[in-house]
This record gives structure tokens, sequence and C-alpha cells, in this order.
């Protein structure tokens, strides 16, 4: 399968990387470290296995690629207005495109290039950091659930196959029927942990875990965020919070990406994680003070109050 890998961060470096030692025919497109990857390649840390390909496919750019038969977004939600650009060289007449990006309404803005029905939406559940050029640390997680963007008479079973191809390179996959489900999913996690560790100056997750006072808050959201979806009516496993509780407090000096982008100075994925999801439950008439607390915190650190 010829597949484009839109954005190698760490997301991208480490779910191609997985994508090509299974057999696959993977091209990165990079907007930094082309230099290095195209003549070092990637190595990839993780708990999983380490990878050393020191031989990929790196573009500067979608036209160099052509058409592929899968596109996956990887870059981050902030640079979703160079889609109009990015995709339509590599679309062919059966090309699907997969979002692996934060939070809500990426799929939306890659439906105004892209037939609906050919886009899927895959929520990631990975602790992964860049570090030196070309290498990836991957330190937790790495499962993925897929589901199509709109329901159709083929769309879970286009998941399905998705889910397999990923399967194939050894991570960890299932697929659903309704996307915005497993969206509320992941969002049980980044609203509070994301959230919580940019707005308190971009720490880590051990740092956040040495006040408890802050993770019983990020509790009280996750437990809001769980709220919210019910009242869009999707119901999240019981068990979700405590799960998450769980596999969080063994992160240890993870640093979440928003908090990294703070960090370095980056633009933050503000509208994907936090605006967008608010804002649906706002209008499904959820109660959420803590998450609406902590909304007027990270802009308040993003000077936008």
């Amino acid at each position: 399968m010829k597949i484009a890998i839109l954005g190698a961060g760490a997301l991208g470096g480490y779910y191609g990387a997985r994508l090509q030692e299974s057999g696959q025919d993977v091209s990165f497109i990079v907007r930094s470290e082309y230099d290095y990857l195209k003549d070092h390649g990637l190595e990839v840390k993780s708990l999983h296995g380490d990878l050393s390909l020191p031989c990929i496919k790196v573009y500067r750019s979608p036209e160099e690629v052509g058409t592929v038969d899968l596109i996956v977004v990887t870059w981050k939600t902030i640079a979703n207005d160079g889609l109009a650009q990015a995709l339509p060289p590599m679309i062919g007449e059966n090309t699907k495109v997969l979002t692996l990006q934060n939070g809500m309404g990426n799929a939306e803005c890659i439906a105004k290039l892209v037939p609906a029905d050919r886009i899927f939406i895959g929520l990631c559940f990975i602790c992964a950091m860049r570090g030196e050029p070309g290498h990836i640390n991957h330190l937790e997680g790495g499962n993925i659930q897929f589901a199509p963007f709109v329901p159709s008479a083929t769309g879970k079973a286009e998941a399905d196959k998705l889910a397999e191809l990923f399967a194939n390179a050894k991570i960890p996959t299932r697929a659903f029927e309704l996307a915005e489900q497993i969206q509320w999913y992941k969002l049980v996690w980044n609203i509070p942990f994301n959230g919580l560790c940019l707005a308190k100056g971009g720490i880590s997750i051990a740092e956040l875990y040495k006040n408890p006072d802050w993770v019983k808050r990020a509790k009280t959201i996750m437990e809001e965020v769980v709220a919210s979806a019910k009242a869009r009516g999707y119901e999240l496993p019981s068990n979700l919070v405590e799960y998450h509780l769980a596999r969080t407090e063994t992160m240890g000096e993870f640093v979440p990406s928003s908090a990294v982008d703070y960090n370095e100075g980056r633009p933050i994925e503000y509208q994907a994680i936090w605006e967008t999801p608010l804002a649906k439950a706002h209008e499904a008439g959820a109660m959420v003070p803590e998450w609406d607390k902590l909304d007027i915190e990270i802009r308040q650190r993003l000077g936008q109050i």
C-alpha cells in the first residue's frame, strides 16, 4: 500500500516507521529535519521494540510524492490551513485520508477537499516524544481507535481495514462506527492533563502528580467531559476515568504535546482540543464548571485574555 505521512514529528514518525517495517510503501513529508532524515533515516526507541530505519522516503512537498492510496495526517491542527495545498497533489480516485490529529474539527477541514465517505478518524493513545533529529522516544501506549468520519454502508468495514493495516504493523487497534464517540474517549484525558500541564506553565505529568489537588481537579474535569459526551448522546465506559488516572500515574517525566509546544514557543492547538469540544458541551447543556475554569486559565496562559 502506498502511504503518505503528512508531518513526521513524534506521532507521524512513530506510526510511519511501524508501517514501513511491516512492509508498506511509506513516504514522509516533512518541514524540518529533511536533510537529517534523508541522510540518516529514523531511529525509534520503544517499549514495544526499538526500530532502526536508515533509509526512508522523505520529501519536502506533496507534489514530489504524487498520488497515494492513503494519506495519514499527523501534523498539528494549527497547520490545517495548509491542507488545501497539501492534499490535492496526492489524491487519486480512491485515495483515503486518515487524520490522527488531536481534538475535533479536523475531518471537517479535510471534507472541504475530499469526499466525506473517504475520510477516517484515528484516535491515538500514545506517549511519544521527539528528541534529537530523527530520534523518537516511545514511552507508553500506542493503540489507535478508528472510525469513519460519516456513517455509511461501508464505513465500518473500511475502518476495520485500516485497523487491520495498523495491527499488521504491531499496533493495537479497534474500529468503531461513530467518530464523535471515540473523539470524546480521548478528550477525557487530553482536556484535563494536556490542559493542566499547559496552564501550570508547561510542566510534566510527574510534576502534576506531585500536587494531589491538581490530580483531584483533573479527575473532576474528566468526569465533566464524560458527562458532556453523554449529553451529546455518547456513552463512554464506566471505568474510563479510573483507567486514565491509573495509566497517567505511570507516565513520569512525559510532557504532553501542548505543554511541549508552549515551552518551545510554538502555537498551541487550543481550538481543536478545548474550544470546539467545550462549545459542543455547552450546546448540549452539560454543566462543566471546572472545565470552564481550566479554559479561562489556558487562555490566560496563552495571552488571549
